[in-house]
């Protein structure tokens, strides 16, 4: 309750004094909070599945061009010599390549970046209009 000093002496402000009562129920919620079990820490079952189709096998895939840090060039899976004119008449011959007008680089891990740049020029040169770099799947 509230006391009036002074004024009014008729006028009671009556009030709800809430504090106690917030007070109350954050003891309740540390109280439950400390009691409640806590969370165990199971494993959730995960279903991964199998890679059904063979890397490579699906016809619409894009073609690979790939190098290796000895500098073995390979189109697909015919290893192919690793200068300028033998990979620009590879690409030409190649009707995959042409047809699709795209190419993908599959840069192993140590290759030269020159070499790649190379590649990508000569592919450019060939008449591939999208050449891109290949990358791991995650």
């Amino acid at each position: 309750m509230a006391v009036s000093v002074g004024g009014d002496e008729g006028d009671a402000l009556n009030e709800i004094n809430v504090t106690p009562l917030v007070d109350v129920l954050l003891c309740l919620l540390i109280i439950f909070m400390v009691s409640a079990p806590p969370a165990t820490n199971t494993q959730m079952p995960l279903d991964i599945p199998a890679q059904s189709k063979v890397p490579g096998a699906d016809p619409n895939a894009t073609l690979l061009l790939s190098i290796d840090p000895a500098g073995v060039v390979k189109l697909g899976t015919q290893v192919i010599a690793g200068d300028d004119a033998s990979v620009i008449a590879a690409l030409k011959a190649n009707q995959k390549v042409q047809s699709d007008g795209k190419l993908a680089i599959d840069a192993a891990p140590g290759t030269k970046y020159g070499e790649v740049i190379r590649l990508m020029a000569a592919a450019h040169e060939a008449g591939v209009g999208s050449v891109g770099i290949a990358s791991d799947r995650l």
